[in-house]
């Protein structure tokens, strides 16, 4: 990927990080920030991160990093190596930049590093069986980056022995704040990146911007987004005005329970982006939500197309999760595809890593499953169609 971005699973003190919050949960006194940071970087689809600079200094925010969060801020100060904090910056966790080791955990994390060329930077991740680039699966094997484990399970005297610059990080509920603590009591910086929260594809691919301030290279992460943006906005005018949109029906039961992306989540909107009518699509939630297999049945049995099926790489294994699946017009018609068309030898699907920053790439492959006729020379990358 040349900015590879265009070719083709928490937790931290409130001491560390600087909890804000608007109900006043650890807030640091007087909040300099907000009186004293001048220069705003354009964040234009994300919304759980702002950026701001005075003279060498950066102020990273990142809002409400996980699921049900609310008035909560984490603050970082991002000061070039060499040179000296300002005193009113004093109180804010300071992380020297650019940035040599990182601990990774989360896949997403690994794409967009890459996509700034910031791979030799990682040593070590969460699941390294489960990553799809080349160059980190290379380094793995060579013991150059190691796994540190999950959750509760990490190993923390290995990330010590490490010696990170950075630990990012992610939390899907507030209970992260406080199991993996331990790690800043050990003295580790640890951020939050929080890009699975957005709302539109434009929106996670955004953050790559936020990840480019810890190396200073903001510069290349804004061209490249910008050039994603533009082959993303172009293919929507592409299928603007398509007389037919196809009805989709998305996703697969999991131990009895279909849970079925909301109207407001980016793969729902991505269906539309591409000319696809999603047969959720007035559904107000932008998470998941259950449902039982009789309804969607009722609802989308005689759906058009059927995308993202799990884990499913063949019709019989989606008729193997429920026999009345089989009924589902789109299974008869074999018009089923999935986003399993890049997966690891681990298992890790690559959809739901560089995926997050090729958008366009992703709405490519589903243009070309809505409306076969308007490129017709694209080859599916991330999709597949089942057999």
């Amino acid at each position: 990927m040349m900015f590879r971005l265009f070719q083709i699973p928490f937790f931290i003190t409130t001491l560390m990080l600087g909890v804000v919050s608007c109900a006043g949960r650890g807030q640091y006194p007087g909040s300099p920030v907000n009186d004293t940071v001048e220069d705003s970087i354009s964040v234009e689809y994300a919304q759980g991160f702002t950026i701001k600079k005075q003279g060498d200094i950066t102020v990273v925010t990142v809002l409400n990093p996980w699921q049900g969060a609310q008035n909560v801020a984490y603050r970082y100060v991002l000061c070039p190596k060499g040179k000296t904090i300002p005193r009113e910056f004093s109180d804010y966790p300071v992380i020297y930049t650019p940035v040599e080791r990182v601990v990774c955990l989360a896949t997403t994390h690994i794409a967009m590093l890459s996509a700034l060329g910031k791979t030799a930077s990682v040593k070590a991740l969460s699941g390294t069986a489960y990553v799809s680039d080349t160059t980190i699966r290379h380094a793995v094997a060579k013991g150059e980056v190691v796994d540190i484990g999950y959750d509760q399970g990490l190993n923390y005297e290995r990330i010590i022995s490490l010696k990170p610059d950075v630990i990012f990080a992610y939390g899907v509920g507030e209970e992260v704040v406080g199991r993996l603590a331990r790690l800043t009591d050990l003295g580790m910086k640890v951020v939050l990146n929080a890009e699975y929260l957005e709302r539109t594809a434009l929106g996670k691919a955004e953050w790559i911007k936020f990840m480019a301030e810890f190396y200073d290279c903001g510069k290349l992460a804004e061209e490249g987004f910008n050039t994603v943006e533009n082959e993303y906005d172009a293919l929507c005018r592409l299928v603007k005005g398509t007389k037919h949109n196809p009805t989709i029906l998305c996703g697969l039961p999991w131990q009895g329970t279909w849970y079925i992306p909301g109207g407001e989540t980016s793969i729902a909107g991505m269906i539309a982006d591409a000319g696809g009518d999603y047969l959720w699509k007035s559904n107000t939630s932008h998470e998941s939500f259950p449902v039982n297999i009789e309804a969607i049945i009722s609802k989308a049995g005689g759906a058009d197309l059927w995308i993202n099926t799990g884990a499913a790489r063949t019709l019989k294994e989606i008729q193997s999760v429920d026999e009345r699946l089989k009924y589902v017009t789109p299974y008869r018609t074999g018009m089923v595809y999935n986003n399993y068309a890049r997966v690891s030898p681990g298992g890790g699907n690559d959809f739901f890593e560089s995926g997050v920053v090729n958008p366009h790439i992703i709405l490519k492959d589903m243009i070309r499953i809505f409306h076969p006729d308007l490129l017709p020379d694209h080859e599916l990358y991330y999709y597949m169609k089942l057999e």
